[in-house]
């Protein structure tokens, strides 16, 4: 994504990745991916890259210009917010806090981005300082990746060796 334009300071990681998961995400919404294959479970890198600091954005262009944005499906982009999940791999965490406002702690999962170089050095470390609730903690360091998954909890009983 404009990567001739990126060639200094890492930008093709800082931006344009970024960029590219809200690109994919939008790319879900208005042609009509949800709509076609509403059970499929869908998530997203990066806490959605750019896509929740841009909703608003987004959201007006569909509104002042459905021609061009509403071409293959005419939901607005807004009524999709809670349809997909997204990691909290967002180095932030006021911006952990708003994207999990807007979509909910039960579709945010715990994302480290390992084993690249702009992973998160130390795993939930951002949850951590995000001040979350004991409900959303659980949700954002298992639950939610479970749900994902379609995987229950309970297949996971006793695997832990006690100590």
């Amino acid at each position: 994504m404009g990567k001739e334009f990126m060639k200094k300071y890492w930008l093709p990681w800082l931006v344009g990745m970024p960029a590219e998961t809200s690109l994919a995400i939008c790319s879900f919404i208005f042609g009509g991916i949800f709509e076609r294959f509403p059970n499929m479970r869908v998530a997203f890198a990066h806490g959605g890259g750019s896509f929740m600091s841009t909703l608003g954005r987004i959201g007006h262009g569909f509104d002042v210009r459905p021609d061009l944005c509403a071409v293959d499906n005419d939901k607005p982009p807004r009524e999709y917010l809670g349809k997909f999940w997204l990691d909290s791999c967002l180095h932030d965490p006021e911006m952990l806090n708003l994207v999990k406002g807007k979509i909910g702690a039960n579709k945010v999962m715990l994302g480290t981005d390992y084993p690249f170089p702009l992973g998160e050095l130390q795993p939930g470390k951002v949850i951590e300082q995000a001040n979350v609730s004991q409900w959303e903690n659980a949700y954002l360091r298992s639950q939610s990746c479970l749900d994902w998954m379609g995987i229950s909890a309970d297949r996971f009983n006793g695997c832990r060796e006690k100590h």
